[in-house]
């Protein structure tokens, strides 16, 4: 028998416990909260055979027998806690790689930045079921990406099987998930957020810049000065996009850009800009990171 602990009674964390216990784990969560709204979410659980601790911080010495510890992704990857257990050998992972973990055989676009990656992954999302598959948005908008675990599992029918997973992963969930490489990482934004966790802006910038490394496509929001600046950090393999035309950017071809009010991707006319029904220039640059998105994924 496998012990596994889950640190959150967030939507989050409810779907990692639940994914655990579909995957054959004994499973414990806990919560340092209390109140009536926790006290009902612990009697649905336990009535799942989960059992939940309330009031309660995770210690290994208070769960000795943790073999896998989740954490779900408002907790401080650097908690005392979480440190003595990787330190002991303790698989210790994010909500979202866990989820990676069953759908990672899927491809999955993982979209990340300081602003304009919920309206981003919205977007994209829609692009995609649009053209239809079964793209579900998840992380910080839509479903928890356990929740699409949990339902996509092989005994169900083809028609609800995933067939893109369209993340929104913030730098939280990006420095718990490890092993999690996209098939297409979109960049979006990025400007001084999360010092309070991550300390310094090299650090937060590093641990976005991680998924950009793993995805197999990079596309990165040309228009933002500090991404822009950081250009030589990426290979000529990586896609850029810029709302001010082809020639706007010294030195790169952008992939997708905006000319006369149409979208273009590599020189086609992909779209009018009028067709999103949405003001402002961040939110153009929304547009063609979805469809520089869509295009890479061949749609």
């Amino acid at each position: 028998m496998t012990y596994a602990h889950v640190i959150g009674l967030g939507k989050s964390g409810i779907a990692a416990a639940r994914l655990l216990v579909q995957r054959g784990y004994t499973v414990e969560l806990s919560d340092r909260g209390t109140g009536d709204q926790l006290e009902a979410q612990r009697q649905t659980l336990e009535a799942e055979g989960i059992t939940v601790h309330l009031d309660t911080s995770f210690t290994l010495e208070a769960f000795p027998e943790t073999e896998k510890l989740i954490v779900s992704p408002g907790v401080p990857w650097n908690l005392p806690a979480l440190e003595a257990a990787r330190s002991r050998g303790v698989e210790t992972l994010g909500e979202m790689e866990l989820a990676w973990q069953t759908l990672g055989d899927r491809p999955w676009i993982g979209i990340t930045g300081t602003n304009g990656k919920t309206t981003t992954t919205a977007l994209t999302a829609a692009i995609f079921q649009r053209c239809g598959l079964n793209a579900p948005a998840c992380g910080n908008i839509g479903f928890a990406a356990c929740e699409l675990a949990l339902v996509n599992n092989p005994d169900n029918p083809p028609d609800r099987q995933i067939d893109w997973t369209i993340a929104e992963l913030s730098s939280y969930q990006i420095e718990s998930s490890i092993a999690l490489a996209p098939t297409i990482g979109i960049w979006t934004t990025f400007t001084p957020d999360h010092l309070n966790r991550h300390y310094t802006l090299e650090n937060y910038y590093a641990i976005k810049a991680t998924l950009l490394t793993r995805s197999k496509y990079r596309v990165l929001n040309g228009d933002d000065p500090a991404l822009y600046a950081h250009r030589e950090d990426w290979d000529r393999d990586a896609y850029w996009t810029s709302v001010h035309g082809k020639d706007a950017l010294d030195g790169i071809t952008p992939y997708a850009y905006i000319d006369s009010g149409w979208v273009y991707v590599e020189g086609v006319k992909i779209v009018e800009v009028a067709a999103l029904d949405m003001p402002g220039a961040h939110n153009q640059q929304n547009l063609l990171l979805a469809i520089a998105a869509a295009r890479l994924a061949q749609l």
